[in-house]
């Protein structure tokens, strides 16, 4: 593997030669400010066996996560505005379907941390955020609420969430931490990622857990000085490579207009790169409400293989 600073040279070379170009970004704002979000074909919600991992994007950064009896949302944003930005398409979930004992919060940005959204939450759930961003969901009522320091840890329900930190600073977060989290059941590991930059954090992450699936943002990296706290898809790609993962889920992509790149360019990019590089069986781009439900092989003899991964029919 090459050097942190060799990849970050490589990295900046082959954005360059992509040739990516944006556009303005207050036509795409005020095309969605101005229209409608389009409503996403409905997509049924599998069941979750014992030993399985479901993975539900319901649009954004948003996921649900599902293991047996545990369930368990993402940074859930239901509004149709994040902060002064209008979604493009509505949640592939509604709060009805967010029947959840644990809610996950990657950072204190709008677009993660919603608080109407989680007003519509069921209140018996334990809410993790990270430090110093407790003060910020404490009065809505949830039955705990945990600042999680990175590199520790935390059980719910069979379920073990460990917090570790990313490179996103800036954009009014100030004091506040932000984290990604590892969670590991009874089915395949995960790691959720709501936002960061390309950093040598995954590869730490990697060497730590080896998370078999990876949900990893692909949307706002333009301009290039967003790089510095966004990830393309290619970065993704790089920060997948270095977790280890089998699985990649691609996420923060194709709904709010927060960058100049057009929504479904991050999208677009990722499918020529898969071609590219022959990643079909490692890559799983899910529409809004799409879920996949991963398992291990019980013949590989080994627990760190998501061998085997189904959609609903």
């Amino acid at each position: 593997m090459l050097s942190a600073a060799a990849r970050a040279l490589e990295l900046a070379r082959l954005h360059r030669a992509a040739h990516l170009r944006g556009g303005s970004y207050l036509l795409r704002w005020l095309g969605t400010a101005l229209t409608q979000p389009r409503q996403p074909p409905a997509h049924p919600l599998p069941a979750v066996r014992p030993g399985e991992l479901g993975v539900t994007w319901i649009g954004h950064a948003s996921v649900l996560l599902r293991y047996g009896q545990s369930n368990i949302a993402c940074d859930p944003v239901l509004s149709r505005w994040a902060g002064g930005v209008k979604r493009a398409i509505e949640p592939g979930l509604g709060a009805p379907e967010l029947d959840v004992g644990l809610i996950l919060i990657s950072h204190a940005h709008p677009d993660h941390l919603d608080h109407a959204t989680l007003a519509r939450l069921p209140k018996r759930a334990t809410i993790v955020t990270p430090p110093r961003c407790a003060d910020l969901v404490a009065d809505i009522g949830f039955a705990r609420v945990l600042e999680l320091a990175h590199g520790t840890s935390m059980a719910h329900h069979g379920v073990r969430v460990t917090a570790h930190p990313v490179r996103h600073e800036g954009g009014g977060l100030r004091h506040r931490g932000a984290s990604c989290y590892v969670l590991e059941g009874d089915g395949p590991s995960v790691l959720f990622v709501g936002d960061s930059a390309y950093f040598s954090g995954f590869a730490e992450i990697g060497a730590r857990h080896a998370p078999e699936v990876a949900l990893l943002p692909i949307g706002g990296y333009m301009p290039a000085s967003f790089r510095s706290r966004h990830m393309s898809p290619l970065d993704a790609l790089y920060a997948f490579e270095d977790l280890g993962a089998t699985v990649l889920v691609p996420i923060h992509h194709g709904t709010f207009p927060l960058s100049t790149e057009p929504l479904a360019a991050p999208a677009a990019w990722l499918r020529d790169l898969i071609a590219e590089r022959d990643l079909t069986h490692a890559v799983r781009l899910l529409p809004p409400g799409g879920s996949i439900v991963f398992a291990h092989d019980p013949g590989a003899g080994a627990d760190k293989a998501v061998a085997s991964a189904r959609t609903p029919e």
